[in-house]
């Protein structure tokens, strides 16, 4: 998996015109908290972190180098503006090594089952799994190979093999992707026997069948 790196810088000027200016300048507004360390005010570089940003899942590590100092860290949360949407401020979560992490990461399905291609649905259901584990080990998504899935035999939780060291959170028979039969539309009704056909065009009612 990637590793990111982001270079950042300490924000020691935080009135709001500060803060205008720099954004106009490009550099983001952030702050890093958590891990056992103090918070600190600091600026990222805009177009570093858009380049990255579409990669990032609720579990990938950052790696935030301020001025020398390394720390690694999750994207807690954004701030947007309401029209533009423009990033106007980002929270990073620090992870403290040999302390073990709660997160949330992306449950990937690889593969298309055969019973897909004889005409059934696969359903993802679950599309996250909660583990604790130390953030060495912390992976960004977990592929699960859905190719030999078979008509209404599920995928739980409990069946998603995970690294040694990892503790998995989630209800263990959370349903993550299953295949079931399409729903076929009703059948046209049958059409209307020639005798009715007829009666109806002359105006007449419709003989009854003895």
């Amino acid at each position: 998996m990637d590793h990111f790196i982001l270079q950042a810088f300490n924000r020691e000027l935080t009135t709001k015109g500060d803060i205008k200016t720099a954004r106009k300048e490009g550099r983001i507004p952030a702050v890093v908290y958590g891990g056992g360390i103090s918070p600190k005010n600091i600026f990222i570089p805009a177009s570093e972190y858009i380049k990255v940003q579409k990669n990032l899942t609720e579990s990938t590590i950052i790696t935030l180098d301020i001025e020398g100092t390394k720390i690694d860290a999750f994207v807690k949360e954004h701030q947007k503006s309401a029209v533009a949407k423009d990033l106007l401020h980002i929270d990073f979560l620090a992870v403290q090594a040999g302390k073990k992490i709660h997160a949330h990461v992306p449950l990937h399905l690889v593969g298309t089952p055969k019973s897909v291609l004889e005409g059934g649905i696969l359903e993802h259901l679950a599309h996250e799994i909660e583990i604790e584990c130390d953030p060495s080990i912390l992976p960004e998504k977990i592929d699960i190979d859905v190719a030999g899935l078979e008509i209404n035999h599920p995928i739980h939780i409990r069946d998603i093999p995970v690294e040694k060291g990892m503790r998995v959170l989630t209800n263990p028979e959370t349903v993550v992707a299953i295949v079931k039969y399409a729903k076929h539309e009703e059948a046209a009704p049958a059409a209307a026997a020639p005798e009715a056909v007829a009666a109806a065009a002359e105006g007449a009612p419709a003989a009854k069948a003895e």
